[in-house]
C-alpha cells in the first residue's frame, strides 16, 4: 500500500464508540467508512439543491390545485344550491377563463420527467 499522507483529528470518546459499533456491526472498516462519510458529505450539497429546487416547485403547484380545488367546489356548491332554490345562473364564457389566465398550466420540467 503506498504511503498516503493523514492528518489526526479529535472526536468526541463516545461518537468513536458509537461509530466502532457501528462498523463492527456492519462489517466494514472504519477508515473506510470515515472516508466514504466525509467524501459523501462534501458532494451532498450538489444532491441537496436540486431536490430543494424541485420541492420549492412542488408545492407553488400544491397551492395552485388547492386555490382551483377549492374555487371548483365553491362553484358547484353554489350551483347546487341555486338550482335547489329554483334559480338559473349562467355566466359568460369570458368570465370563467379568468381562472385559466389567472394561473396557466406549466409542462413539467422536473429532474424525473427525463426518466421517461
Amino acid at each position: 500500500m503506498p504511503d498516503v499522507k493523514t492528518e489526526a483529528i479529535q472526536i468526541d470518546h463516545t461518537l468513536y464508540n458509537r461509530l466502532r459499533e457501528f462498523c463492527d456491526h456492519e462489517n466494514i472498516r472504519f477508515s473506510d467508512f470515515l472516508t466514504d462519510s466525509l467524501e459523501n458529505a462534501l458532494d451532498s450539497e450538489n444532491i441537496v439543491k436540486p431536490l430543494e429546487s424541485e420541492i420549492e416547485k412542488l408545492e407553488k403547484k400544491a397551492v395552485k390545485y388547492d386555490y382551483a380545488f377549492n374555487r371548483g367546489f365553491q362553484q358547484g356548491f353554489l350551483f347546487l344550491y341555486l338550482m335547489f332554490n329554483g334559480l338559473n345562473v349562467s355566466r359568460s364564457f369570458e368570465e370563467e377563463l379568468k381562472i385559466v389566465r389567472k394561473f396557466p398550466a406549466e409542462a413539467p420540467k422536473g429532474e424525473q420527467i427525463g426518466l421517461f
